[in-house]
């Protein structure tokens, strides 16, 4: 049974959320933000999302917004047999698709694959076709009954593409095309760039090709307290706890979450600004109204696992407490990371040592 309460974890750790049924139902804090992004890609040709690096913008994007257009999808397909629109994000959580390849065989190649994944059975476009053309084709094939779909394209971690692709430009290079697209009269097909804050001035590229470039912007912010509330209390009572019986239900006391939400700001204003506890003196009330969810992903991750070796159905302050709260825990993750990273650099020296002593003879 501790092998199935360790698998059906409510809390994430420091992995991304995808667009799976379980972390979707597991995905709570974001749910206005979700609103939000979801209302701007269907009515408005090219949004972009910005947010600083560990934010979340991936998780509520997969999470939130593409898992409820693909659940909206299938309701279209019940009620007439039409989807009437599909989504799809690149690059892939898994698999072979990067920006590290030509973006636009990857984007095109992810498209189709998202629309048959869905269980629509339409032809592929024939190859040859413009960037542009394909989705066109598309378009038309998702709306059937005579009707013409839309597509919704999410390009997740935008700023790899400027990083694997500085210098792109020309005839058939994505540099090129990608404008084409957002500018083409009567395509109805919705693009969203979600990028990393320190990355959005390289979109000056595309200025020139794309006059309505920075027209929708939109900015993920970190948690507040009461959205990180929600994430730290919901994951076990509204996802976890409907899927065990009522005897192995979990509760979280509030203290704990007030004491997280806590130690999380002040770990936070620490880690920032290298100052010991002399230094929060100097912080304002606001302080500690932003919350990064991988700090609160980590620490409520290791609570559940210590709570669930011991047999316990609460998440306790007094837990927390004996692990040595919070500052022990990221201490403890950080130096099993440097253990890892030095094993693998250490088995990367030995492979090469080896193969120059190979070479050498």
């Amino acid at each position: 049974m501790e092998n199935q309460l360790l698998d059906d974890m409510p809390y994430k750790g420091l992995e991304p959320y995808s667009e799976s049924e379980q972390d979707a139902l597991s995905f709570f804090g974001r749910q206005e933000q979700q609103k939000i992004i979801k209302m701007n890609l269907k009515n408005s040709p090219l949004t972009l999302l910005f947010g600083e690096s560990g934010v979340g913008k991936s998780s509520v994007l997969r999470a939130g917004v593409v898992h409820n257009l693909r659940e909206e999808m299938k309701r279209n397909l019940e009620e007439d047999d039409t989807p009437r629109f599909a989504v799809s994000i690149f690059p892939p959580l898994e698999g072979d698709l990067t920006w590290q390849d030509d973006p636009l065989t990857g984007i095109l190649k992810q498209v189709e694959a998202d629309i048959h994944n869905s269980g629509l059975d339409v032809q592929t476009p024939a190859p040859g076709l413009s960037f542009a053309e394909t989705l066109l084709v598309w378009t038309r094939r998702i709306g059937r009954k005579g009707r013409v779909g839309e597509l919704f394209i999410i390009l997740d971690q935008f700023e790899e593409y400027f990083l694997y692709h500085p210098e792109e430009d020309g005839e058939s290079s994505f540099a090129v095309e990608f404008p084409q697209a957002v500018n083409r009269p009567n395509l109805r097909v919705n693009f969203l760039i979600s990028i990393r804050s320190d990355s959005l001035a390289n979109l000056d590229r595309f200025k020139g090709g794309i006059p309505s470039l920075f027209d929708n912007l939109l900015r993920v912010e970190h948690l507040d307290e009461e959205s990180a509330y929600k994430a730290i209390e919901q994951p076990v009572t509204e996802y976890y706890n409907k899927l065990v019986p009522p005897e192995l239900s979990v509760e979280v006391e509030p203290k704990l979450i007030e004491e997280v939400l806590k130690q999380i700001g002040q770990s936070q204003y620490d880690l920032k600004s290298g100052n010991g506890k002399g230094g929060l003196d100097k912080l304002n009330n606001k302080s500690h109204s932003r919350i990064e969810a991988p700090y609160l992903q980590l620490v409520m991750t290791r609570l559940w696992q210590e709570e669930m070796k011991l047999g316990s159905r609460f998440l306790r302050l007094e837990t927390l407490t004996e692990l040595g709260g919070l500052r022990k825990i990221f201490r403890e993750h950080l130096y099993q990371v440097i253990e890892e990273l030095s094993d693998k650099l250490l088995s990367i020296q030995m492979t090469y040592n080896r193969n120059r002593k190979k070479r050498k003879y």
